[in-house]
């Protein structure tokens, strides 16, 4: 793990156990083992590393949300999307509980809140064009059905990762948007 990697992974953990808030850069340098001024020179300051933070888990979002972008039957978009939701929560579990615990911080809201409103808004219009495409009555609150459902899923997965069934949750998931006649107009 280079340098850079290290203090990102630090701050991540840190933020996670103590609070943004409460979590000065200092410890973070001690803690990853590099000086508070590379910290600086590879993120600007605490804020920049929560950006990095953010950014990571954003990166892993947009890879989930690929298979709307790609010419996919509607349905099979989902289905993908589902799929690759739970494959990057569970080969970057701990990433995804630090995320979880968080965002749960006023300070963390604060200081990201336009990039998180900006980040849930294009989740939600990725989302409803793909239940437009379906000819959902409601596609914007499908969407965010949707999103909801695999955020809740991925929570208690993190809560009780050794006996949650990830995999059940998943195939029924995927079945329910396969067979509900609900997404079509007559």
């Amino acid at each position: 793990m280079t340098n850079k990697e290290q203090i990102l992974h630090t701050a991540l953990r840190l933020f996670a156990e103590q609070g943004y808030d409460r979590t000065p850069t200092s410890q973070i340098a001690r803690e990853a083992g590099v000086s508070e001024g590379l910290i600086f020179r590879h993120y600007g300051n605490k804020a920049g590393l929560l950006a990095a933070i953010l950014g990571a888990g954003k990166a892993q979002v947009d890879e989930s949300m690929q298979p709307y972008a790609r010419d996919l039957d509607p349905r099979a978009a989902i289905a993908q999307h589902i799929r690759e939701s739970i494959r990057l929560v569970r080969e970057h579990r701990p990433f995804w509980r630090l995320v979880h615990q968080m965002r749960h911080q006023a300070a963390v809201q604060q200081a990201a809140e336009p990039e998180i409103d900006h980040f849930h808004r294009d989740i939600a219009t990725r989302l409803s064009a793909n239940f437009r495409r379906l000819g959902a009555a409601q596609p914007e609150l499908e969407a965010l059905l949707l999103f909801a459902q695999i955020d809740g899923i991925t929570l208690q997965y993190l809560e009780a990762p050794d006996s949650y069934p990830l995999d059940a949750m998943q195939h029924f998931l995927i079945q329910k948007y396969h067979d509900e006649p609900f997404l079509d107009q007559p």
